[in-house]
């Protein structure tokens, strides 16, 4: 029978969290050594995969390592499971790629997906629209700078929850400006903070929708 740091799979092989995974490979690290622990999110847990990928790429890992790796990263609940899976291998890619300029005039820009954000954002509209979405993006800052200008079109930023949005220094004409991502930031996550101008356009913040099953069971 498993035990409480294990899971079952149906095929009957055991699969070990990341607690007990770094208890047994790394017994010098404390996989939970954040207290109180911060939750990981989908996106960290996906930046965490991409390390492993890479050192078996750069021949640091086997193939033998790949899954179970792979299997403690998807089974960590906090950063500091996550960490310790990765804790011998070296950093990820740079941690900036520079300023990332999205405009358009009556077009449409979306921003989604795995990347990496830049400390600083430049989102500018004349009629069409500029979607962010930070959901499975990685953000090394604690802090980044949007410049958002819409004059009548739309620009939209989609952020996890316990990432932080603050746009009181957006100036409005007669369009709209809404921040729906409320509450105070967790430990630890980045914080949006937007400037820039809306004419007759809108600038909104929110959080990802619920997919149906999540509807169906108010996750």
């Amino acid at each position: 029978m498993a035990d409480a740091h294990e899971t079952e799979r149906p095929s009957g092989r055991i699969v070990r969290s990341a607690r007990q995974w770094a208890a047994d490979r790394l017994p010098d690290l404390d996989a939970g050594a954040d207290a109180p622990a911060t939750r990981a999110s989908d996106a960290e847990r996906e930046a965490v995969a991409e390390r492993v990928r890479s050192a078996v790429a750069d021949g640091r890992l086997g193939l033998d390592e790949l899954d179970e790796r792979l299997s403690a990263v998807y089974s960590a609940q906090t950063r500091g499971e996550l960490d310790a899976v990765a804790a011998d291998l070296p950093a990820g890619p740079d941690r900036d790629p520079g300023p990332l300029e999205l405009r358009t005039k009556s077009g449409t820009r979306r921003k989604s997906g795995h990347w990496v954000v830049p400390s600083r954002i430049v989102a500018e509209c004349t009629s069409g629209s500029i979607t962010l979405d930070f959901t499975a993006a990685v953000c090394h800052h604690p802090e980044v700078r949007v410049q958002a200008t819409a004059r009548s079109g739309a620009i939209t930023l989609i952020v996890p929850h316990g990432w932080g949005v603050n746009m009181d220094n957006v100036v409005t004409a007669s369009g709209s400006l809404r921040n729906k991502v409320l509450g105070r930031p967790a430990p630890g996550s980045p914080m949006l903070r937007v400037d820039g101008a809306v004419r007759s356009g809108s600038v909104v913040a929110r959080h990802p929708r619920r997919t149906f099953r999540q509807w169906l069971t108010r996750a």
